[in-house]
């Protein structure tokens, strides 16, 4: 499927994405980059002590920063190659979506300022992906997709997983994107606007 991506166009009327202060990005950043050792694969699941680790720096930061308390759920950073087009899809095991996060925040790692995220409007059902390794639903259209959204994510993100959405690395250099998901889920509405 050809995906429509030549203009990068914001839709205002729902909010797919709300970017925040994270006073230890950096450090996070200078963590991730530390693990990753150059290969290319779909992702780091980071768990035990690394997930720890993590989890302490951004929750504190959450609760400071937005007044929310949370617990890390899963912390997966994404390793693009270059040129990357990441198939259309929807996070989520169960098409039910039980239990599944509605949002997650996006850390930029390494080189993500060309690399967009896109989010889809349309009719569609939801059914499980026959790919094991992330928590991809598949996306059966009714009708053509139409691009709703899009966003460079250069700064820490809370973006919908909900509805499609995909990613591109439009560059020549690999992109690497740490993707946090917590306990309770933290909706867009219930973050204040950054100024």
């Amino acid at each position: 499927m050809n995906f429509p991506c030549t203009k990068l166009p914001i839709n205002i009327s729902m909010e797919y994405f709300k970017e925040i202060d994270l006073p230890s990005w950096s450090l996070v950043q200078k963590f991730c980059r530390s693990k990753w050792d150059g290969a290319f694969t779909t992702a780091t699941v980071f768990s035990g002590v690394d997930l720890a680790y993590i989890g302490k720096l951004v929750e504190y930061d959450i609760l400071t920063v937005l007044g929310i308390e949370v617990k890390i759920k899963t912390a997966i950073m994404f390793i693009n190659e270059p040129n990357f087009v990441q198939d259309l899809h929807v996070d989520g095991f169960d098409p039910e979506r039980i239990n599944a996060s509605n949002t997650a925040l996006n850390l930029p790692i390494l080189n993500c300022d060309n690399g967009p995220m896109y989010w889809y409007d349309g009719d569609f059902v939801l059914t499980k992906s026959p790919f094991k390794t992330i928590k991809y639903l598949k996306i059966n259209w009714q009708d053509e997709p139409t691009l709703a959204a899009t966003k460079i994510i250069n700064k820490p993100t809370f973006v919908k997983i909900n509805i499609p959405h995909h990613i591109e690395n439009r560059s020549n250099s690999p992109r690497l994107m740490l993707s946090i998901r917590f306990t309770k889920d933290i909706l867009l509405e219930n973050i204040p606007s950054i100024s």
